[in-house]
């Protein structure tokens, strides 16, 4: 483990390599550990201290919720080979999933029942690659479909609203406060206005010292610092910085190489950050 930077940040992470979910303190020492039932894309460390995060492809698909000792204390089940990449809890109790394969969004109760199902537009042709990061605000909800190069946008009844051209191969997506949204991909990160408009891009130029492989999971913090997951599958391990730290004028202030122990990191939180503002607003 090796950290750099005027920054410091305790953490929980997904490493999609060993299929692990790693807790690391502020100094870099692993702290907790748990194997979740498939490869894990996305994980959420909740108010209430329990731990929310996605699994597929070992045999199960779907969403887990575990205790502060490692205890299952919600599972939720989709069919084998549906995949799942990410979710997103809300603030009635509520859980947001994207099924990939099925082509739908899906709300869960706090019982684990559905609550409503919503299917959406892929013109894609991989159903591999008909969503990434899922995401609501306002009772709208917004798709990350890397397979069609866009960021879609759903209302309740299941209608298209707006459409966003992306990048090859995006994945993560933050929505803001001032309507705009970042979306990260291959390659970098952008944020677009409400027309679709670029207004501020990171790419490799800007970090080279970062060797951008995959940029997939990303974090807002409350001063506006944004924390990135430069992911190394795909036969990318030891080529550039997993976890790093960028202000708005990019510059880097925090890095982390915990490839020693996780090999992968594809989704982290920051836990020094207010867990209610990360989860509901969200932040991430």
């Amino acid at each position: 483990m090796k950290i750099t930077g005027s920054k410091r940040h305790s953490f929980v992470c997904a490493d999609t390599d060993r299929h692990r979910l790693l807790w690391f303190d502020a100094d870099g020492h692993l702290t907790r550990q748990h194997r979740p039932e498939g490869v894990c894309f996305d994980v959420w460390s909740l108010p209430d201290h329990r731990t929310l995060y996605t699994h597929y492809g070992l045999g199960s698909d779907g969403i887990t919720a575990i205790g502060p000792d490692n205890q299952m204390l919600f599972h939720y089940e989709m069919n084998p080979g549906g995949e799942i990449f990410s979710c997103q809890p809300l603030a009635n109790g509520h859980i947001l999933l994207g099924e990939v394969q099925s082509c739908c969004i899906t709300e869960l109760d706090a019982e684990g029942r559905i609550a409503a199902r919503i299917p959406i537009r892929y013109t894609g042709r991989s159903p591999h690659e008909a969503m990434r990061t899922v995401r609501c605000r306002d009772g709208l909800f917004y798709i990350v479909q890397p397979g069609d190069c866009a960021i879609r946008v759903y209302n309740a009844a299941g209608h298209c609203l707006h459409c966003y051209p992306t990048y090859p191969d995006p994945f993560g997506l933050i929505l803001l406060s001032d309507e705009n949204l970042l979306y990260s991909h291959r390659q970098g990160v952008v944020k677009l206005d409400q027309t679709g408009q670029a207004v501020w891009e990171l790419t490799p130029r800007d970090v080279p010292e970062a060797h951008i492989c995959w940029l997939l999971g990303m974090q807002l913090l409350s001063d506006g610092n944004l924390v990135l997951a430069n992911w190394l599958g795909h036969g990318q391990h030891g080529k550039g910085l997993p976890l790093f730290e960028i202000t708005p004028q990019k510059d880097i202030v925090w890095t982390c190489d915990c490839t020693d122990l996780a090999a992968e990191p594809a989704a982290f939180q920051v836990l020094e950050e207010d867990a209610s503002l990360v989860c509901f607003t969200p932040t991430r």
